[in-house]
């Protein structure tokens, strides 16, 4: 192998790396007028948020370097390690967990919390990735998709019990990684319509909905008819009518998990994304502020640390959950817009790269990275607007958490430094 270096770091992508700055010092641009709104420009304070993120964004670098200085082929060793000792801290959380926010997701580790989810996202894909760039992994057969499900799925339990639905649900994405390794796109399909069924089956009555299941159903089976020319008998054989018993299953399964195991607050959440409250006094207030925030905005913003839904705290959470507000309100559609491309063209660009690469591991792991990304992004600008439940995720780079913006900074540029390592190789 013959090394290709063109510097300290290696050949590491410059649109990226442009990429990542302007987010994260952006972001942190925003942080500041937020935890600092109603004072003068220059209130500086170590303790607040914008002081303790600056700290982390600091320390995020020193990961940085020691990333871009490491053997990338150490990664898929050390896959199997971080995935356990992440697992390991999740079964940890819900029993010595500091409980914030109605979830036990942080440990408190000396002066320091510390929340294992998020180790858990960079252990799951180091493992996915891992168990995929095998060679005689063949995802099309069931033989070799438990393991890779089991994957993903421990740590979505795990989480679910602290309870902390939004951190489970990202992994989710990782859906889309098997897809894009061999896995039929069936059971992206299938996820889908669960979807849609279960908007159906909360929004509609029972009757209603097994009205509509059986219209599709009766569509479907015409259609094969014309298509295939097979009986009637061998229809109702078909796939067709298995998938419509589990349909029916899955619409009541979904109002009991809805009325059983969901908390109060969060059926609220639902109802009012459904349309069924009118809520702007209590749980609904959160999304109600946020669109008067951003709306306000409008075409420029009313100028850095000049909006009065953040100087005047209306917006709770406005520091994590709820930070693309104050590029709303001061930034206006013009300065939201560009954060809005900027995280497109990340993610995009990983993409791009992950194509590039001639290594599995590092190929998957890149997938795996751009999935997490994409979830945390579309979610969470969704819950900003109003189109999702608000169910807490922090949008990566931007809002406030030492443990979230080091553990995205980590995925980051231990990809970088895996597709360096193609020109070092040439």
């Amino acid at each position: 192998l013959m090394r290709n270096d063109s510097n300290l770091f290696g050949r590491i992508d410059k649109i990226t790396l442009i990429l990542y700055y302007f987010l994260i010092l952006f972001g942190w641009v925003n942080l500041y007028a937020t935890v600092n709104a109603g004072s003068n420009l220059y209130n500086w304070n170590w303790s607040n948020e914008a002081g303790r993120q600056l700290i982390f964004i600091g320390l995020s670098n020193i990961l940085i370097f020691i990333f871009l200085l490491s053997d990338p082929r150490i990664y898929e060793f050390l896959a199997i390690p971080v995935y356990g000792i992440a697992i390991i801290f999740l079964i940890c959380v819900l029993f010595f967990g500091a409980e914030v926010g109605g979830s036990k997701s942080w440990l408190d580790i000396a002066s320091f919390r510390f929340q294992p989810s998020e180790l858990a996202k960079l252990g799951t894909i180091l493992m996915v990735a891992k168990l995929l760039s095998k060679r005689n992994v063949n995802l099309s057969v069931w033989r070799d998709r438990w393991i890779p499900f089991g994957t993903i799925l421990l740590p979505i339990l795990l989480i679910g019990l602290q309870p902390d639905a939004g951190s489970a649900i990202v992994f989710l994405g990782l859906t889309f990684v098997l897809n894009r390794e061999g896995l039929p796109s069936y059971f992206i399909q299938l996820g889908v319509g669960s979807i849609i069924l279960s908007i159906f089956a909360l929004a509609f009555k029972t009757n209603t909905v097994l009205i509509i299941i059986l219209f599709f159903y009766l569509i479907a089976l015409f259609i094969q008819r014309i298509q295939n020319r097979v009986t009637l008998k061998d229809l109702i054989r078909h796939r067709i009518s298995f998938l419509m018993i589990i349909a029916v299953i899955w619409s009541r399964f979904v109002n009991f998990f809805f009325n059983e195991l969901l908390l109060p607050h969060q059926q609220v959440r639902i109802k009012l994304l459904l349309g069924q409250l009118e809520d702007t006094s209590a749980i609904g207030y959160q999304t109600t502020q946020s669109l008067i925030a951003i709306g306000s905005g409008g075409i420029t913003g009313k100028g850095y640390m000049k909006g009065t839904q953040t100087k005047f705290n209306f917006v709770p959470e406005q520091a994590t959950d709820y930070i693309f507000c104050t590029v709303g309100e001061e930034w206006g559609f013009l300065g939201s817009s560009i954060v809005l491309i900027c995280f497109s063209l990340l993610i995009g660009r990983i993409i791009i790269l992950s194509n590039l690469q001639k290594n599995s591991f590092a190929r998957i792991f890149g997938f795996g990275l751009a999935s997490l990304l994409f979830m945390h992004f579309a979610i969470n600008i969704g819950m900003t607007l109003g189109l999702m439940p608000v169910i807490g995720i922090p949008l990566p780079f931007f809002s406030y958490g030492g443990t979230s913006i080091m553990a995205f900074t980590a995925m980051l540029f231990i990809f970088l430094r895996m597709d360096s390592y193609r020109w070092e190789t040439l």
